[in-house]
């Protein structure tokens, strides 16, 4: 399936799962309202991606390496969206009950050079249309520099953040939940705490 543009019928699914691909996607809101679309009413849209934390430890190094060996930064790590936005991004694509959790794996590598190796097996290259081509060998040895002094750990190895960001939205259907009218409660929040 093309997450970009999902061709699915409308009202056909009772629930759509995506597994780490989302992050690929340019138009978000685009794909989820598509999604939405396609699920029957109270159906689920269940997903995870990787959050904007996702590598940081590479994107810091390569942005440091390039400003000291060219003087500028370029772009080398895909874009990512903030967990932060989500619940937001779920809402405006007509999603109800929007619930966002996060995990940050750490993976020890022996050098950035294996991470960056592990990250093409893995498919997960730099997407960027407007990026250049190649890295400088040079770049790319201070780079893996600073990644071992700023992020290395005590056994010579490197250590990379995975952001996975987990998505639950339903689509709206009369017999959800909602919540109470403001005022209506028969506790109060003080006698709680």
């Amino acid at each position: 399936m093309d997450e970009e543009i999902p061709d699915f019928e409308h009202n056909s699914c009772e629930a759509i799962v995506s597994n780490l691909s989302l992050h690929w996607v340019n138009d978000l809101v685009g794909s989820m309202i598509k999604i939405r679309q396609a699920l029957i009413p109270d159906g689920v849209f269940i997903a995870s991606l990787f959050g904007g934390d996702t590598l940081f430890e590479l994107r810091t190094s390569l942005q440091l390496a390039e400003q000291e060996r060219l003087g500028g930064i370029s772009p080398h790590i895909s874009p990512m969206v903030d967990p932060r936005d989500m619940g937001g991004l779920l809402t405006r694509a007509g999603l109800n009950i929007p619930t966002v959790d996060v995990d940050k794996i750490v993976v020890n590598y022996p050098s950035m050079f294996h991470l960056m190796a592990d990250l093409n097996y893995m498919g997960e290259n730099n997407a960027v249309v407007k990026r250049p081509s190649t890295i400088k060998r040079t770049t790319l040895y201070a780079a893996n520099s600073i990644y071992k002094e700023m992020y290395g750990n005590q056994d010579g190895s490197v250590s990379a953040t995975f952001e996975i960001v987990y998505l639950i939205g339903w689509k709206p259907d009369p017999s959800q939940p909602k919540p109470l009218k403001r005022g209506s409660a028969d506790v109060n929040m003080k006698s709680v705490l």
